[in-house]
């Protein structure tokens, strides 16, 4: 199959990655960019200010020759929502047909202004109703979802399918040679992804919806400085100790209080599933997300949540081509996850 081009739109970045021999054991990065992206232009995965993204696409195929003809897009946002639920056996096309109906009361947004899908996982028969079809059902509010699709078509990219980030995330980071359970942690901008994986296989998905944009956020309004500056100072300090300047003391304070209401919602969202699978509890943390590098995140959730944590390595189904390798793209190893996670796996129908 020739290269495809797997395209993200987030918050602070547009990032996208073109991929020869796709859906393959053996997939090649041949080139990748991130564009930064200024404040405002996209939020909660929403395009806001659409002249500025298709400019910067735009540039993703005048400047840097990104073939547009055969493109996916990995699509997040806090408003995206997961459910583990069964439904009545039934070929897929047809379930899908019916999911306006069936999914009433089961999610949290109105159905009629909502992209709804399923993905099954396993068939199980019920003594009581039957054979049924285990899985997770998703939805996101379908102007958001549309709306960023049609920024990049007006760029000129042709979309041939789109993806929830929480999926991609969970067939790049599958094992189904480890007989364990783990979490994948994504924190993005504006929510984090909490991907629990049984065998290799996704088993629970939840959305939390804070992220390492309100961690920038609280240290703007402390200190009355701008988004970038506060963005800056959450690089620079991280949870590390800060003695000796009031200013960054402060934003350390800051930084601390507003990572522990992030890991609450975190370690709440595992023990959930804990509590519910107590014969497959998570045994560890897959970091990834662009919050992840927070300089001590990693043993200070670890501590947290009382489970051991490591980065995730997107790179490691992958070849890599000598332009990506010079561009250090192992730089950008947290945020290209869901990037990658689109060529992994079967071939999107």
């Amino acid at each position: 199959m020739r290269a495809i081009t797997a395209l993200s739109i987030a918050s602070d970045a547009i990032r996208a990655a073109v991929i020869a021999d796709p859906y393959t054991d053996s997939p090649t990065i041949k080139h990748f960019q991130a564009l930064p992206l200024p404040v405002g232009a996209v939020v909660d995965g929403e395009v806001v200010d659409a002249e500025v993204v298709t400019g910067l696409l735009k540039t993703l195929v005048q400047r840097f020759k990104f073939p547009r003809e055969n493109t996916i897009l990995v699509y997040s946002s806090r408003r995206m929502v997961f459910r583990e639920t069964d439904f009545p056996y039934m070929s897929l096309a047809d379930l899908r047909s019916t999911l306006p109906f069936q999914a009433k009361g089961m999610i949290p947004l109105p159905i009629e202004e909502s992209e709804l899908d399923f993905v099954p996982l396993s068939v199980v028969d019920d003594e009581q109703n039957g054979k049924q079809l285990h899985g997770i059902l998703v939805a996101t509010l379908r102007g958001g979802l549309e709306k960023t699709a049609y920024t990049a078509e007006e760029a000129g990219f042709v979309i041939t399918s789109i993806d929830a980030g929480p999926f991609a995330l969970a067939r790049l980071f599958s094992d189904t040679n480890q007989a364990q359970t783990e979490a994948v942690v994504n924190i993005n901008g504006n929510c984090t992804d909490v991907i629990v994986l049984n065998n290799g296989k996704p088993a629970y998905m939840r959305v939390v919806p804070s992220g390492a944009d309100d961690v920038s956020d609280a240290i703007a309004n402390a200190l009355s400085i701008s988004f970038e500056d506060a963005e800056r100072i959450k690089n620079q300090i991280g949870l590390q100790n800060v003695t000796g300047d009031e200013r960054l003391e402060k934003a350390e304070e800051v930084i601390r209080e507003t990572t522990a209401q992030l890991i609450v919602g975190i370690r709440n969202t595992l023990n959930m599933y804990d509590v519910d699978h107590a014969d497959s509890t998570i045994s560890g943390i897959i970091l990834t997300g662009t919050g992840a590098r927070l300089i001590g995140l990693p043993p200070v959730l670890a501590s947290s949540i009382n489970k051991m944590v490591r980065i995730g390595d997107p790179f490691i189904r992958f070849k890599l081509s000598k332009e990506v390798e010079r561009q250090n793209i192992v730089a950008h190893a947290v945020d290209l996850g869901g990037v990658l996670g689109l060529v992994i796996g079967k071939k999107p129908r």
